[in-house]
């Protein structure tokens, strides 16, 4: 890309404003957005919301109702208040929970554009997108790669497979990602459809309905991940009567649900011996993989700079005078990127017109957005004014105008190397959840990146948290014994765990779950649904910008 055309497209970008109390929520709308090309600007609260309103104009706003102190109808009054006064007003869009979907008119009336129900769906976002920001304000995902790898993916598939009448093979490869982890999911789901089965079947003829709901809720979730798309609608179905106490509904759909399922053990029973698996789980396309994120992290700095004068020697001599590695590399955009990797923290010293300092702060900020790396200015004044006049210049983590104060800058980069080390050091997530298969494929997909812990109820959580301490607990809402919210309870009310994150994970995104999600407080919530990447994803944000804003003990 021509310098010439990136700042075309750096000025064409839409910038949009995320508030939310909820971390995760923040981190999962910032990741659809980012794909999308466009830049993201986070906020907390309602105050934080009126903060920054009053310093940047958005293209669009997308505001949480419910939040402590200022909920978003109080936080939209004052923000209209804010648009009269600057000429400049943007589209408000109330984000919600499910109970929203029926005061949609009420939402409007208020003054908001429009609602987007949560947890948000892509397609719902896109419409969105569509709808209020400027043209030319996104750009689409490149779907046709995606497609051509998803077929890759589908087309190394053994043939007996794709005769499966039952199976949405494009549906399961989109949520797991490859054609190994599609195995993985299908070996698991198999094994256990004699044993589940069993238990459906028992629990609904003694009338045992707490269990029943259990057991059909964990079927949906792992059929609806491996593409066996009518066998998840029914056990949905059930699932929503047994809730409704429709037990006549019950006794008569059973018998079908069941039928199905057990009718694709024969037909996938070939998959558990593994003969003709072994090829495509050793030599699967796994590029979309991280890896744990156990590297080690040198003591670097990346210098990007065109002044090899005596400031520039300085900056250099006193951050090895302080053990770090100095990285010399010239303000050009190409050169940056092929350095990207050579460091996670960066110091810019601007200089030159002011569309070339933008245009390399542009790149920069971009990078340590898109890859979680710490950027510092240095330099004189007026270039470093023009470095933040940009709009991720909230990615620039500190600044030291000349005459520089080299102590307070070598003892902020050794704060910052902590930072970037505390972020690659590999995670513990506990995973809590009764339903074994799904702990098997959870426990798959994670072990890429974090060292993973699963149990299977919560008393054995409890137990476990007496003498650990995982990074990250991600709880199944719905369990015999103790149930998510009790578990929840139970770790918030003990001063040894009190402050480790919990996310749910759940397979419900109804009105009345997400207000019970909602009531709790927890530091956010995901769908079991989620496809493997978009998981990946989700998690890696959270624990990025919970270290960056110094949430994590």
């Amino acid at each position: 890309m021509s310098e010439e055309q990136f700042t075309k497209h750096a000025n064409d970008r839409a910038r949009v404003l995320i508030v939310d109390d909820m971390p995760v929520n923040r981190t999962i709308l910032s990741s659809m957005l980012s794909t999308l090309g466009i830049s993201c600007d986070l906020a907390g609260s309602g105050a934080e919301c009126l903060d920054l309103c009053r310093k940047n104009n958005y293209d669009l706003i997308l505001l949480d109702h419910r939040m402590p102190d200022m909920d978003g109808v109080d936080t939209l009054v004052e923000l209209k208040e804010i648009f009269r006064k600057s000429g400049f007003e943007s589209p408000v869009i109330c984000h919600t929970a499910e109970e929203g979907r029926g005061y949609i008119n009420l939402y409007k009336a208020a003054g908001f554009a429009d609602v987007l129900i949560k947890p948000a769906d892509p397609g719902q976002v896109m419409v969105m997108l569509m709808k209020y920001l400027p043209d030319g304000g996104f750009e689409m995902p490149e779907d046709e790669e995606q497609k051509k790898k998803n077929a890759k993916e589908l087309s190394s598939l053994p043939d007996w497979i794709k005769q499966i009448p039952m199976l949405d093979l494009m549906s399961g490869i989109e949520h797991c990602n490859t054609a190994s982890d599609y195995i993985d999911a299908l070996m698991i789901f198999t094994g256990s459809i004699e044993e589940k089965a069993a238990d459906i079947e028992r629990f609904e003829k003694d009338g045992n309905w707490p269990m029943y709901l259990l057991k059909v809720h964990s079927l949906k979730s792992v059929a609806g991940l491996i593409g066996a798309t009518s066998l998840a609608q029914a056990a949905s179905d059930l699932e929503f009567a047994g809730h409704r106490e429709e037990y006549g509904l019950i006794h008569a759909g059973t018998g079908a649900l069941l039928k199905e399922y057990r009718n694709m053990l024969p037909q996938l029973k070939r998959i558990l011996d593994g003969k003709d698996m072994t090829a495509l789980v050793n030599n699967s396309d796994n590029e979309g993989h991280k890896g744990k994120q156990n590297k080690h992290i040198e003591q670097s700095v990346m210098f990007i700079s065109d002044d090899s004068g005596i400031v520039g020697r300085g900056i250099t001599k006193c951050l090895e005078d302080e053990g770090f590695t100095v990285i010399p590399v010239k303000d050009v955009p190409e050169i940056i990127l092929n350095h990207r990797g050579d460091s996670d923290l960066l110091l810019y010293y601007p200089t030159g017109d002011n569309d070339h300092i933008k245009l390399v702060s542009t790149i920069l900020t971009e990078i340590c957005r898109d890859d979680n790396k710490t950027l510092c200015l240095a330099g004189d004044p007026l270039d470093i004014n023009v470095a933040l006049d940009i709009h991720d210049k909230d990615y620039i983590s500190s600044v030291y105008p000349r005459p520089v104060d080299l102590d307070r800058m070598a003892s902020d980069m050794a704060q910052y190397y902590n930072v970037q080390a505390e972020y690659q050091r590999t995670k513990t997530v506990l995973v809590i959840d009764d339903d074994p298969d799904f702990l098997a494929i959870i426990d798959k997909w994670l072990s890429e990146q974090y060292d993973v812990e699963c149990l299977r109820s919560g008393e054995s959580a409890l137990a476990y948290l007496e003498h650990k301490r995982p990074d990250l607990i991600l709880l199944d809402l719905e369990m015999p014994g103790l149930n998510g919210d009790q578990v929840m309870k139970r770790i918030r009310s003990n001063p040894k765990c009190e402050r480790i994150p919990i996310i749910f994970l759940t397979g419900k995104n109804d009105k009345d779950d997400v207000i019970k999600i909602l009531e709790l407080k927890p530091d956010g919530y995901l769908l079991k649904s989620m496809p493997h990447e978009v998981l990946l994803d989700s998690l890696d944000r959270f624990f990025a910008g919970s270290i960056l804003s110094g949430d994590l003990s």
